[in-house]
């Protein structure tokens, strides 16, 4: 693929040039591609996964930009190079989930009003975080949410049951993002 910029020969050109070069123009910059070839090689089940899944997230990219306010976010989101669309920025938001980095136990002693710090990924993209306490019999000590100040790298979880005996125990987060993908770390206690 090549962008041409400047060019008063092939401004504004779209359509196909001969059997192999194709032209159009996207967000005012005309581009110069290989004409797509058609296959006839059968596709794998991983193959038909991933498009089915593309597809879901165009179709989640197009509602979501729909919305006048959602779209200006994703545009912000998306940045301003040659190709940064808010549909653009709402696929990848969809197709990548946010992964929980870690989950800071080191000053948890299990006294009500303990602080728990949580690192994910990415910020921008996770709008909730839930948190559980369980004891070994997988009976739930508490459930909450965390929360984010802006400007901030840590999600932040304040306990507010006791937890007497710590080993054994695991705090589970769970990170939510926006098209409403969870991701689940369990953390457990020593």
């Amino acid at each position: 693929m090549a962008l041409i910029k400047e060019n008063d020969l092939t401004e504004g050109m779209s359509g196909k040039f001969g059997r192999k070069i194709v032209f159009r123009v996207v967000q005012g910059v005309t581009v110069a591609a290989r004409k797509p070839r058609s296959t006839t090689k059968v596709i794998t089940e991983k193959q038909k996964s991933h498009r089915e899944r593309f597809q879901r997230a165009a179709q989640y990219a197009k509602a979501k930009i729909a919305d006048p306010e959602v779209k200006k976010e994703y545009k912000k989101m998306a940045g301003n190079g040659a190709f940064a669309t808010a549909f653009a920025a709402a696929v990848r938001d969809y197709l990548t989930v946010p992964i929980i980095l870690s989950v800071n136990v080191e000053h948890y002693t299990g006294a009500a009003g303990s602080i728990i710090p949580i690192i994910v990924s990415d910020n921008n993209k996770t709008v909730r975080m839930k948190v559980s306490i369980v004891r070994p019999d997988n009976t739930i000590v508490e459930t909450g949410e965390a929360t984010l100040t802006a400007g901030d790298l840590e999600w932040l979880y304040t306990t507010t049951q006791a937890l007497p005996a710590l080993a054994g125990s695991k705090i589970i987060v769970t990170a939510i993002d926006r098209p409403g993908h969870e991701t689940v770390h369990e953390k457990l206690l020593v």
